[in-house]
């Protein structure tokens, strides 16, 4: 055992204490005491329900009846335990001992402390323990390792308490690999052919996570290294192995969302505090009354007219279908609006982030501006997402105005949030698309119509993304989008006209794009009989290219 785990069990011989008293009593930092609390909540010593107690179980029984009677430090710390459990066998001599793999030095030192305090003795077949209660406690920590597996598609992973077990780290046993110190008490491993990367290392986790701390911990790691990972392989991974609602929990929970599974996590102060002390600083939300005074003293700041089209939560706060946002998202219309707002915003006290999260890296604001206790602001001059414009239509779509002071702030339409919300790569984005939809205020051929105008203006192909988001909500709102089947039509005739820039079979196209067979073989009829497509059939398959005229 660890020198710190009898320090805490001492501690709660009399009556159970918190977290926070026992680093008091201790001397030691609040993280410290908490990774030695779930070490001994995975041994079955104590039980932590808010506070920390002693478990009701025949090894802590044992353990206290230990302590009431030695200096136990010198009987259970670090590898005096495993030489008191060689000497279960019987009596043995120094020599015997070192003959096990002790070293000498160490034997001698730890022979005469136990003969200090009184639980081993020399005979004249060597060193014995003497004290009942200490070898019944060794023979109850020496029995058979528990293991628990899961297997899916013939790949395995196991959370085990023995030694030499094969396989490859995974779970909490990889944390350090990615600079998570956390050390469990139990050994995880992958057995299977693939290769364990920092994506199936956090699922793992997730899926074997039984303790709020070991939740908090995979929340840790997820915001450590949110811009390593990536968010498809991680849902991917969780419907593997059939953790999906934990992991829809630990995204709701670190984006302070309402959570299934309550009995899985932290108060949300206490995870905050942990996470910091990992140098982790999850943002703040901010409730409707902070976003209105933010909003009225910036509009009082500001000494001429900006408008300003707002989207994203804020947007939904003001219409009552939010409680709380992390930022602010507004789109400018020119550079001189950009100016005026951000000269008025830094007059408040906001300052420029530099140093973005490469999950908002992609959204390419113009700027960031932040101030402790207000939202975030992110300003974008016409384009947003580093993609999509302000468009007229979008314009003309803002079914709501809000005025305060200088600041007249146009509400985008729900639809064309929708549109915003569809091409990004964000979890909180995802979950509020889901909500939008369940409003039933989406027009969902302007969605199609939009898309397509972006798409003409920009060059770039954005259905793609729609279509996944539209997938996504199906798959984990049951929320099916009466335009699905005709995007879906939409994105196969690209994807077709994009590599058929070259010759192709139908053998090609089946491996290269992700669509059924009769889906294909129906657009390719419909692109030919459109002339836009030419098809050679002199071949044992046909051929087919972009025509010449297209």
């Amino acid at each position: 055992m660890r020198r710190g785990e009898l320090r805490v069990l001492n501690e709660l011989r009399e009556q159970s204490k918190t977290v926070g008293e026992l680093a008091d009593a201790t001397g030691k930092s609040q993280s410290w005491t908490s990774e030695l609390v779930q070490s001994l909540v995975e041994q079955h010593l104590v039980t932590k329900d808010g506070a920390v107690a002693l478990a009701d179980t025949y090894e802590a029984t044992l353990i206290v009846d230990l302590l009431r009677m030695y200096d136990v430090k010198k009987i259970l710390v670090g590898k005096r335990e495993e030489i008191l459990a060689t000497l279960l066998d019987g009596p043995m001599t120094v020599a015997e001992l070192e003959q096990q793999g002790f070293a000498s030095s160490t034997v001698y030192a730890v022979i005469n402390e136990f003969e200090e305090v009184g639980v081993v003795e020399e005979t004249a077949d060597g060193f014995e323990i003497t004290d009942e209660t200490l070898r019944q406690l060794l023979v109850a920590r020496q029995s058979t390792p528990s293991e628990t597996v899961y297997e899916t598609n013939g790949e395995q992973v196991l959370q085990t308490s023995g030694d030499n077990v094969d396989g490859t780290p995974t779970a909490f046993s990889a944390f350090q690999r990615y600079d998570i110190d956390y050390y469990p008490t139990d050994t995880y491993l992958y057995r299977g052919d693939q290769e364990v990367e920092i994506e199936n290392v956090l699922i793992h986790a997730v899926l074997f996570a039984d303790t709020r701390k070991q939740m908090a911990i995979c929340g840790v790691f997820y915001l450590t290294h949110r811009t390593a990972l990536d968010s498809n392989d991680l849902w991917r991974l969780a419907g593997t192995w059939d953790c999906v609602e934990r992991w829809a929990d630990l995204q709701a929970f670190l984006d302070q969302r309402e959570v299934k599974h309550d009995e899985l996590f932290l108060p949300w102060d206490e995870f905050v505090t942990l996470a910091q002390e990992y140098g982790v600083y999850p943002r703040g939300k901010h409730p409707e009354d902070s976003l209105l005074a933010g909003l009225t003293e910036l509009g009082e700041t500001l000494d001429e007219r900006v408008d300003a089209y707002l989207l994203g939560g804020a947007n939904l706060i003001l219409r009552g279908l939010k409680d709380t946002t992390k930022d602010i998202d507004v789109v400018l219309e020119d550079q001189e609006a950009f100016l005026t707002l951000v000269d008025a915003l830094q007059e408040l006290g906001y300052e420029e982030r530099r140093e973005l999260e490469a999950v908002y890296e992609q959204l390419a604001p113009n700027l960031i501006l932040e101030r402790d206790g207000f939202p975030r602001w992110d300003v974008f001059v016409d384009v947003v997402a580093d993609a999509l414009h302000l468009t007229g239509g979008m314009q003309n779509r803002s079914d709501t105005a809000r005025q305060f002071g200088n600041l007249h702030l146009h509400l985008l339409s729900l639809t064309d949030i929708f549109v915003f919300k569809a091409v990004t790569d964000r979890e909180g984005d995802l979950e509020d698309a889901a909500l939008i939809a369940r409003q039933g205020a989406v027009d969902w051929q302007q969605v199609l119509d939009e898309i397509e105008r972006q798409e003409d203006r920009t060059d770039q192909y954005f259905s793609f993304a729609v279509l996944d988001t539209l997938d996504l909500l199906a798959e984990r709102y049951g929320i099916d989008a009466p335009i699905r089947s005709q995007l879906a039509s939409y994105c196969l005739e690209h994807a077709l006209l994009l590599t058929l820039t070259e010759p192709k079979t139908i053998k090609d196209l089946r491996e290269e794009l992700d669509f059924p067979d009769y889906q294909i073989y129906n657009k390719l009829r419909k692109l030919e009989d459109d002339g836009v497509i030419d098809v050679d059939r002199s071949g044992t398959l046909n051929t087919y290219q972009v025509g010449d005229g297209c």
